[in-house]
């Protein structure tokens, strides 16, 4: 499941990966998504649950050594809309005749969206509680 917001390029923005060890019932998904959409709304680009493969608890082990990485729990990552829009213009052109027949499949660009916006490299906070996601977007809300 994925939520996508209105984006505003004058803010940093944020996707918030709740990470989860068994799918979470609509009414679990739609609990968190209002705490951290009612806290820092225009700040969050994009909420998924996610229940991370193998290789990502890895990515997340190695990015934060001190930290146990367990379920449930949240990832804050930077989102850029520049590269998914750069990312997704490769992908369509490796797709040329698929894109001039409109045909490329959706599952193409979730494919290009998750990998730009769940990227190890954009990690910025690993935290078993919600609080602390809120707390983090509304203390980096304004770029740098």
């Amino acid at each position: 499941m994925f939520t996508k917001k209105k984006m505003e390029t004058k803010e940093n923005l944020y996707c918030i990966a709740i990470f989860t060890d068994r799918e979470l019932s609509d009414k679990e998904y739609d609990d968190q998504l209002e705490k951290i959409y009612d806290a820092a709304e225009e700040s969050v680009a994009v909420v998924s649950e996610i229940e991370p493969p193998d290789e990502m608890v890895e990515e997340l082990k190695n990015a934060f050594p001190d930290t146990k990485i367990e379920v449930p729990s949240y990832g804050v990552y930077k989102f850029d809309p520049e590269k998914l829009d750069e990312e997704t213009k490769k992908m369509e052109k490796r797709h040329k005749w698929k894109k001039f027949f409109n045909t490329i499949p959706i599952t193409e660009y979730l494919i290009v969206e998750n990998k730009v916006m769940y990227d190890i490299n954009q990690v910025l906070l690993f935290t078993t509680d919600i609080h602390e996601v809120i707390s983090y977007i509304n203390e980096n809300k304004e770029m740098s």
